[in-house]
């Protein structure tokens, strides 16, 4: 019986804990092999019914789709699923940046003040401009990454 109980908080435990803290056993039980293709609800290039595809370091998305409509509607939306702020500039272009502050590494806390062009990460109301240069209140900027735009679909690349 002790084995068996040896057996059990071994193999459970981690995955319940894990469980507490947001991740899953698919993402914590990786069989090592390399996972960079992978989109989101695990689809692999093609088109994945979340209006984006991603590839290796390279994040497509479909601009007329309906998860994108708060970028189209609002000019800004936080891009959780790929750890993303994405901001309309124009019609046809786009920045991004790391939605991760570089006060805290806070992601999902954020607001866009279109009259400063500035994010503000609610958690210590730290603001960063988005010229992908100059700092924030609390150092650095956000990172930015390249972006294009062609045929309706945003290219981000990390």
């Amino acid at each position: 019986m002790k084995n068996k109980r040896r057996e059990f908080l071994t193999n459970v435990c981690p995955s319940v804990a894990l469980a507490f803290m947001g991740v899953t056993m698919l993402e914590a039980c990786s069989s090592g092999g390399d996972d960079s293709n992978v989109g989101n609800n695990g689809n692999s290039g093609g088109n994945t019914n979340n209006g984006y595809t991603v590839s290796g370091n390279t994040v497509v998305i479909d601009l007329s789709h309906s998860a994108f409509a708060s970028l189209n509607n609002n000019g800004w939306m936080n891009f959780t699923a790929q750890g993303m702020l994405l901001l309309k500039i124009d019609a046809s272009t786009y920045r991004a940046f790391t939605n991760s502050c570089p006060h805290q590494g806070v992601r999902t806390n954020w607001t866009y003040n279109s009259s400063q062009d500035k994010f503000k990460c609610g958690q210590h109301n730290n603001t960063y401009p988005t010229d992908c240069s100059s700092n924030g209140t609390s150092g650095d900027p956000l990172k930015c990454y390249d972006t294009s735009v062609s045929g309706g679909k945003l290219t981000v690349t990390t």
